[in-house]
């Protein structure tokens, strides 16, 4: 029988998306747990194909904008974190929490001042790129559809990341560009929601020696739900091939840096069945974790150690 109460992290989502679209808060039916405190990673997604850099900009802003706003208007519901202290104040309290982070890079426009603006405004994670369909859109910090690598102005803004202290999300990068950050970064970079390549050979998911680097560093790999990521099989796009992605990486770097990164909000509602939005995804996978007969330690560890530890050490 598993433990009766864990916590869960989650890596990514982008459900601050949907509050421009009328959503009515972050903590809906299916991306918080029911049983148990959670912190989740919400991600303001500029970047992406069509947008200019000051289309990514201006949505930044409003995300923020409108964050601002739903943070208070559901106070009872989840609190915002900026720090390690404030995570444990809100677990010990039974409270969700958020952490902002920021994917894509568009939206500093080339300048440090807007990205030391985004820490400030409680940014901690930072993705450089966006990467979609075997292309990342490049932009000042990453040129991804070259695979050049790191831009001079983006080992710029990495040395500004060292100096403030953000963390560097590998999820949406060019294999150049992941070797690049992983070899400047000070803090151990994380993939917030990537699998394992030798499973899915999806380019947005790891090779083995992409995901030996991060857990080398102490970085933490987020499993992502989205079914073109779990299997090149269609038939094998469902909850028991997450698990083929989850044995896989526990066999390849062991236990302590592997954890939840679901995308929920961003696979466009295709969810590996049973999976769907009738009820807390996470409780499901935790349930699904304690019949396969997963040890109490190792769905702790999956479900929130690994990434507690990490944010222990980083944040």
């Amino acid at each position: 029988m598993g433990k009766k109460s864990y916590f869960v992290v989650d890596g990514h989502c982008d459900s601050i998306s949907l509050l421009r679209d009328g959503e009515s808060h972050l903590v809906n039916e299916y991306n918080f747990s029911k049983k148990y405190p959670q912190l989740q990673f919400v991600a303001l997604f500029c970047g992406g194909h069509g947008q200019t850099e000051e289309d990514s900009y201006r949505l930044a802003m409003r995300y923020l904008g409108h964050f601002s706003i739903e943070k208070e208007t559901e106070k009872d519901l989840f609190v915002q974190v900026r720090t390690y202290g404030e995570i444990e104040k809100a677990f010990a309290e039974g409270r969700h929490a958020v952490l902002l982070t920021e994917e894509g890079g568009s939206c500093v426009r080339g300048s440090v001042k807007i990205f030391d603006d985004l820490y400030a405004a409680g940014i901690r994670i930072f993705g450089l790129a966006w990467l979609s369909n075997g292309l990342a859109k490049s932009n000042r910090i990453a040129d991804g559809e070259t695979d050049d690598g790191l831009t001079s102005f983006g080992r710029e803004i990495v040395e500004e990341g060292n100096r403030i202290g953000m963390i560097f999300d590998v999820s949406h990068l060019s294999d150049r560009s992941f070797y690049d950050v992983v070899g400047l970064a000070a803090r151990p970079p994380v993939a917030t929601h990537s699998n394992f390549r030798a499973v899915c050979g999806h380019s947005r998911n790891l090779t083995d020696d992409m995901a030996k680097k991060i857990a080398a560093r102490g970085g933490v790999i987020g499993l992502n739900l989205y079914p073109p990521f779990i299997s090149d099989d269609p038939e094998k796009r469902t909850l028991e091939g997450l698990f083929l992605q989850l044995e896989y990486g526990l066999d390849l770097v062991g236990e302590n840096c592997i954890g939840f990164g679901f995308d929920i909000d961003g696979v466009d509602g295709d969810y590996p069945p049973p999976l769907d939005t009738s009820s807390s995804i996470h409780d499901r996978v935790i349930d699904a974790m304690i019949s396969r007969g997963y040890s109490d330690t190792l769905i702790e560890k999956i479900s929130s150690g690994n990434w507690l530890s990490y944010l222990k050490k980083n944040l």
